[in-house]
């Protein structure tokens, strides 16, 4: 049976067993919070105790158990049931496993990286799904697509009604990407009590569609690369808030308990995302660097993803940098030119006998003129300061020495916008993407700063 939640956080009491053991069921508690990840408290042992016994030269027979070894406190997949709602427990190890001993069964701790509610896998491999829900923070004001409307005719000079509230259903965004149908998907929901308050919410979601099957991994991924666009096009971290699977053979049932085929039930996703972001405050549409529309709508998006495959390492290396604010400055810019380097070193097929300050060169001319205009300054200078810059903090040079630290934030932003605009002209991002950059209140500072620091 499935689970219908919207709940980030879960607090279950349960049984709780391996899939080749549904025979010994262990009651315990699930803790799961998205920042932490989750915590099984076991009141006994996931695995059968097995006793040996030691025959000793008295004649007496001792008994005793083997240690547990590091594999066997591993375990890929944990079942669970709890009030009848099904649970699959991914790449959890034991806490305590190794000192478990005695004779008597002990309480086991066990961290827990995932979680799906609503079904029961037995193999990682088994689990696939031909159809991902993805609620992506900040996607709805990226896509800048309205089917909402509301009116007051009475302030028109008509009658009633007093005010008419108009939801359009909208067509979906759709490209495809490497046998998968990417589609940003409208949904219109109903809020209020219907007696003291009532409307209509819009939202878009990222809908990924493999057929016959997918592997979890092969939806993620698509929702981790769209992530990256969003938070580059939006400034700010956008979190995957909720995730769903379904399976064409698991359907909704009515009250009588009978399935309902038009109707899929959802197995939603618990896992803990790499560099989430503390801030969940709102993005509003003059805080965008680009829109949906700007950047190119579906037919870009599934350029983008084509580029995020040839380069999967250096995207999500350089928005690492971007999600968090917990890393140091100096490993911001250390990060960033190594992805430039092999970034270039893919794209020109030149992975050796090139200086770095010439792959710094390439990426410029190919970034263009926004680029140009942001550092201010002649770009081949530019990037000799991001050489030197490079080599001090590498092999902690004398300027890196005499403060502990080199560089500024500024030159962190420049090296960060110059991958993001040279990796727009790979997926051949529309004109009017690097316009809306340039434009940008914050890309005016970092110029103006840049100004500053340039040669009278």
């Amino acid at each position: 049976m499935a689970v219908d939640t919207d709940s980030k956080e879960l607090d279950l009491l349960g049984y709780w067993w391996l899939p080749d053991s549904s025979d010994r069921r262990v009651p315990g508690r699930l803790i799961w919070h998205p920042q932490d990840g989750g915590r099984l408290h076991l009141l006994g042992e996931l695995r059968p105790i097995v006793f040996k016994d030691n025959p000793l030269s008295d004649g007496t027979v001792q008994r005793y158990r083997e240690r547990r070894s590091k594999l066997e406190n591993q375990f890929p997949v944990i079942h669970g049931e709890t009030q009848h709602h099904a649970y699959t427990l991914l790449n959890s190890f034991s806490l305590n496993g190794v000192g478990l001993h005695g004779l008597e069964e002990m309480p086991e701790n066990i961290a827990v990286n995932g979680v799906l509610a609503g079904a029961w896998y037995n193999d990682l491999d088994d689990i696939e799904a031909d159809r991902a829900i993805f609620d992506l923070r900040h996607l709805t004001t990226w896509v800048d697509t309205n089917g909402l409307d509301t009116r007051f005719p009475a302030f028109d000079g008509q009658p009633d009604p007093y005010a008419v509230i108009t939801a359009n259903r909208l067509p979906p965004y759709v490209t495809s990407h490497d046998g998968t149908t990417v589609k940003l998907v409208q949904v219109l929901s109903h809020v209020g009590d219907q007696e003291t308050m009532s409307g209509v919410s819009q939202a878009w979601r990222l809908v990924t569609v493999r057929e016959p099957m997918g592997q979890l991994e092969q939806h993620t991924d698509i929702a981790m690369d769209i992530r990256a666009l969003v938070t580059i096009a939006t400034g700010k971290t956008a979190d995957l808030e909720k995730v769903v699977i379904q399976h064409p053979e698991l359907h909704a049932h009515n009250l009588a308990g009978q399935p309902i085929r038009a109707f899929r039930d959802d197995i939603v996703y618990y896992s803990r995302w790499a560099h989430r972001s503390d801030d969940s405050s709102p993005v509003h549409t003059f805080d965008l660097y680009f829109t949906l529309a700007q950047f190119g709508g579906a037919e870009a998006i599934g350029r983008w993803l084509a580029a995020a495959a040839a380069y999967p390492t250096e995207l999500r290396r350089v928005m690492a940098t971007r999600y968090t604010n917990e890393m140091y400055l100096e490993d911001r810019i250390m990060n960033t030119c190594a992805v430039l380097e092999s970034f270039d070193a893919v794209r020109r097929g030149k992975p050796k006998n090139v200086d770095f300050v010439d792959r710094i060169k390439a990426s410029v001319d190919l970034a263009g003129p926004p680029f140009h205009d942001l550092v201010a300054s002649a770009t081949d200078a530019w990037a000799r300061r991001v050489v030197q810059a490079r080599n001090h903090l590498a092999h902690h040079g004398q300027q890196f020495r005499t403060d502990g630290r080199i560089g500024e934030r500024l030159l962190a932003e420049q090296l960060y916008w110059l991958f993001v605009l040279a990796f727009l002209r790979v997926c051949d991002a529309a004109p009017a993407t690097f316009d809306a950059i340039s434009k940008h209140r914050e890309i005016h500072w970092l110029t103006e700063q840049a100004q500053g620091q340039s040669p009278a």
